[in-house]
């Protein structure tokens, strides 16, 4: 054997080894995104399996408590008073007063120690899934998408609530775990704005 046929086995070698690296990297990413995705929907997972077993404990830790309140904060002032005001705009008289009681209000009760009662007034015991077969049939009806790399939102028709709008969760990263980080409740839409129009008011026919 030559001296040059001797070198290819190496160099053959080499080349394998960098496409087994290769193939090897690209099978690991795979294999990351894949879980990577699949990971909030297993965090909705035991969120439902914790509500219908009333683990409070593991939900719990499901819970970005900080972020909750100020969400739900935003949703209840607008609710009671409408969106903030215009900078050159004066706010409605008692609007303050209300803003402050109902944040006030929601810092009382939204709380660790409280959160058996909340899911209790959100989903009564004979809402709540009781078998795995009927948790399936309640994550079926779970709209979720990712809205950045992120953050993973759900929506659900919640039953009893069918005339309002879905129940929103919102998940974000903290520390490698999934967690709730805004919560939106079911309520009732909008009412469309009726558009007045500018132009003449048309006057009553008169019969001569």
């Amino acid at each position: 054997m030559s001296y040059l046929s001797r070198m290819e086995i190496p160099a053959n070698l080499s080349t394998l080894r960098r496409q087994q690296a290769r193939w090897m990297c690209a099978g690991t990413l795979a294999a990351a995104t894949t879980l990577y995705a699949a990971s909030p929907f297993f965090t909705l997972w035991s969120i439902t399996s914790a509500i219908r077993s009333h683990d409070m404990g593991s939900l719990n830790t499901c819970l970005k408590w900080e972020s909750v309140r100020n969400g739900l904060k935003t949703q209840v002032v607008d609710d009671l008073i409408g969106p903030p005001v215009a900078d050159d705009e004066l706010p409605a008289f008692g609007s303050s007063f209300a803003s402050s009681a109902a944040s006030n209000a929601i810092d009382e009760e939204v709380r660790p120690d409280k959160l058996g009662m909340l899911v209790d007034h959100l989903m009564p015991h004979e809402q709540q899934p009781a078998t795995a077969g009927t948790m399936m049939g309640l994550l079926w009806r779970v709209h979720a998408h990712f809205t950045h790399p992120g953050v993973f939102e759900a929506s659900v028709l919640m039953p009893g609530h069918e005339n309002e709008t879905p129940l929103r969760l919102q998940m974000r990263i903290h520390a490698f775990q999934w967690k709730i980080h805004r919560i939106d409740l079911p309520a009732h839409p909008a009412q469309p704005l009726v558009e007045a129009s500018v132009g003449p008011v048309p006057q009553p026919l008169t019969q001569p």
